[in-house]
């Protein structure tokens, strides 16, 4: 998987307790692969908890709470699948005010499987989904259930090749 327009960008991952680790780790290991800097956004401070098929999986260490993080501090966003981490996020103002500061701005988003919940938060629609490769992608946005992370990483790529205009994103 070629993923070099991640080299050096910072990406946030937004989570709540009840994340799927197994995707979370996918995203974490291709960041690391091309040496991006992947930081844990989350309403949980310290600690967060991941759900690993039908118990409780392990816990990792938030970077920034999502009441004290701006979007302007980073690159792309990812909000990877869920359902439990979704519900938690959906009535989170501050993860509206994130989503909405990311989509206007139209920085790089990506949402997995439940995770396109969060685009009601922005009176959003969810973009069309490729037959083939089961992805969506608008301008810089891009949806893919969690099956498709391989692809949706990559339209991900591609949308981080737009301009790099200066943002004013809160």
């Amino acid at each position: 998987m070629q993923l070099s327009n991640f080299t050096g960008k910072t990406i946030a991952i937004m989570v709540a307790s009840g994340f799927d680790e197994d995707i979370f780790i996918a995203i974490q290991r291709a960041m690391m692969s091309v040496n991006a800097k992947l930081r844990v956004i989350s309403r949980d401070a310290g600690l967060t908890n991941a759900w690993n098929g039908s118990g409780w999986g392990m816990s990792y260490p938030v970077d920034s709470t999502l009441s004290t993080t701006l979007a302007i501090d980073y690159d792309a966003l990812i909000i990877p699948s869920g359902e439990k981490h979704v519900t938690t996020l959906v009535p989170e103002a501050h993860a509206k005010r994130l989503m909405r500061a990311f989509t206007r701005e139209e920085m790089p988003v990506l949402l997995l499987g439940e995770a396109t919940m969060l685009l009601d938060l922005v009176d959003a629609a969810a973009p069309a989904r490729d037959d083939e490769t089961g992805v969506g992608a608008d301008g810089r946005l891009v949806v893919a259930a969690r099956e498709n992370l391989d692809a949706a990483l990559q339209a991900l790529n591609s949308a981080m090749l737009a301009d790099d205009d200066e943002s004013v994103a809160a």
